[in-house]
């Protein structure tokens, strides 16, 4: 067994754990680093190799290798879900992701406080978990700032310090300064969407994304080549941390990476303070990480397997989990689809980003108002490629054709052969509420390639506030698609009730140790010298991507650790 020693020891280099790396290294922290994943180097990408990256989903955990299973309830078997849709290498889900990156609204950070203060406690469903996260926007906007600057965002301030700005979304938080790069050129489906949108009487403006319009910091500009969303970028301007920050660590002399290490457990000693982790590397060899401060910064389900994996004599439900809620308050957003395909136009899907390419907020958070709507909270609604993935696979494999039409035969082919370069799709990615019964565990009878239980998510968003809410951004994306002229306009259909994209939840931050794992700063009220960041400490959702969020919570938790925690160990007030 080999054993090495360092100040910061980080689990999972991807949006959270890289921005760590690079900012503690940079405060002279010796910090070491594991990976699950290799390292990608920007040659890996030259190709565009639609089967390695899409088909045989190369960016991501194998699922025969590294299964999540998923039941509906607690009463039924769990099976296997078929697709991960997060990182498995450096840089994580940053290399392969849409590159979309949102703010939350300022009411996101207390959806419960601001739903009872307009509606009544009545509004909130009985079984939902709905709780105000620990800290405001207010105390956010520095860090949502510095990532903005750091990474390189382009985009359009809609209000700045108060004041609405014309372009922008007039309905996003106070910034306080406007984005460091002009958004990104928009494409036919783009134009369509922002003529219709305001035909029918909403503002829409340009998505921001983490894909540099111009040349940045070294970085060479969009190319808007279409292989964006599933793939790494070729020339860079994707603002992967892949790109950014590890650069930056490399940079400071104190930082080591070690790929293909598979962590299985984080070490503590008999008074419960992490002493570091153990990890299996390429060769089978068992090796250990001791450090004076654990930091867990992988996907969601990894968080909170390793907390459970992670018992102890102090600990018997779990690492940090006194409180009893590792696991609990799962959530994920509810893609509801629309498509719209046109006789008279070509849409060309392959020009630029391919995610939320424009977008309006009319609907999202509470931003309307909500009394007669059988349902609180809501999405932001935006035009994106069908299936959201780059390159033409993976655009025939996203586009489902509209009732009545074969999935099969002649019929098939003749609806591809019109519509594959005249369709585009209208998405609204729904906040789903937190509840209890909503959680993740081990699964007793599934096991990974390391012979470790795999992640068992309890998970069905049909409750009544989801059903509604879902079939009402349904009819809005409808009435979208018709008034942008498409002569065919229908529904995707939904999923039966797996969870959807951008899972969060799992280790909730909270104000009350009682009621959640960790504290603002994300760390573990239990083990001081812990710190779990990412979206499974995510309180609530919103009706945004999170992975800008996710960022600046890392910001939070690095100049906690740097200039608080180095200089006196033990809860951050």
């Amino acid at each position: 067994m080999a054993t090495q020693r360092t100040d910061v020891v980080i689990v999972g280099v991807g949006a959270a754990g890289a921005i760590l790396a690079a900012e503690l290294a940079s405060a002279g922290m010796r910090v070491i680093a594991l990976e699950r994943g290799p390292r990608h180097v920007q040659a890996d990408f030259k190709a565009l190799d639609e089967l390695r990256f899409f088909q045989r989903q190369d960016t991501r955990p194998n699922v025969k290798r590294q299964p999540v299973t998923w039941r509906p309830n607690a009463n039924a078997r769990a099976t296997p879900l078929r697709v991960l849709n997060y990182g498995n290498q450096a840089g994580g889900g940053t290399v392969h992701y849409g590159a979309v990156s949102w703010r939350f609204h300022e009411d996101d950070f207390r959806a419960r406080s601001q739903t009872v203060e307009r509606y009544g406690a009545k509004a909130v469903p009985g079984d939902s978990s709905l709780a105000d996260w620990p800290l405001s926007y207010a105390e956010l906007e520095p860090y949502y700032d510095k990532a903005e600057y750091d990474l390189g965002v382009s985009g359009k301030a809609g209000n700045l310090n108060g004041s609405i700005v014309e372009g922008g979304n007039p309905f996003e938080a106070p910034r306080k300064r406007e984005f460091p790069l002009p958004p990104l050129r928009a494409d036919q489906s783009g134009l369509l969407f922002e003529e219709a949108a305001k035909r029918i009487g909403y503002k829409p403006f340009a998505s921001p994304h983490a894909i540099i319009s111009q040349d940045y910091k070294g970085r060479a500009a969009c190319t808007y080549c279409g292989f964006c969303q599933g793939f790494g970028c070729y020339n860079g301007a994707k603002s992967s941390t892949l790109v950014t920050h590890l650069p930056q660590a490399d940079a400071t002399g104190n930082f080591k990476l070690i790929t293909l290490a598979m962590v299985y457990r984080v070490n503590s000693d008999n008074s419960g303070r992490a002493t570091g982790v153990s990890y299996w590397g390429p060769d089978g060899s068992d090796n250990t990480i001791e450090a004076e401060i654990v930091i867990l910064a992988p996907f969601v389900f990894d968080n909170t397997r390793l907390l459970l994996l992670s018992k102890t004599a102090k600990f018997p439900n779990g690492l940090a989990n006194s409180s009893g809620q590792v696991g609990k308050h799962f959530m994920a957003h509810v893609a509801a689809r629309v498509y719209a395909a046109f006789d008279d136009r070509y849409v060309n899907n392959y020009m630029g980003p391919n995610a939320q390419k424009h977008s309006f907020d009319e609907f999202n958070g509470d931003n309307f108002d909500h009394k007669d709507a059988g349902f609180i909270r809501g999405s932001n609604i935006a035009v994106a490629t069908a299936g959201l993935e780059g390159g033409p696979i993976a655009s025939a494999m996203g586009l489902v054709p509209p009732p009545g039409t074969p999935t099969w035969g002649a019929a098939y082919r003749d609806f591809f052969a019109k519509y594959f370069a005249r369709h585009l799709v209208l998405l609204s990615e729904t906040e789903n509420l937190p509840y209890t019964d909503h959680t993740i565990d081990l699964d007793p009878d599934v096991k990974d390639a390391w012979g470790l239980p795999a992640p068992r998510v309890t998970y069905d968003w049909h409750r009544p506030n989801e059903v509604k809410q879902v079939a009402f951004m349904q009819e809005k994306l409808v009435e979208l698609g018709r008034a942008m002229g498409a002569a065919h306009v229908w529904r995707a259909p939904l999923s039966g009730g797996q969870p959807g994209p951008h899972p969060q939840g799992g280790t909730r931050m909270g104000s009350n140790p009682r009621a959640s794992v960790v504290n603002k700063y994300s760390q573990s009220w239990d083990v001081p010298n812990l710190f779990i960041v990412g979206s499974s400490t995510n309180p609530s959702m919103s009706g945004f991507n999170p992975t800008l969020t996710i960022q600046a919570l890392a910001y939070v938790t690095a100049d906690a650790i740097a200039n608080r925690y180095r200089k006196s160990p033990g809860p951050l007030a």
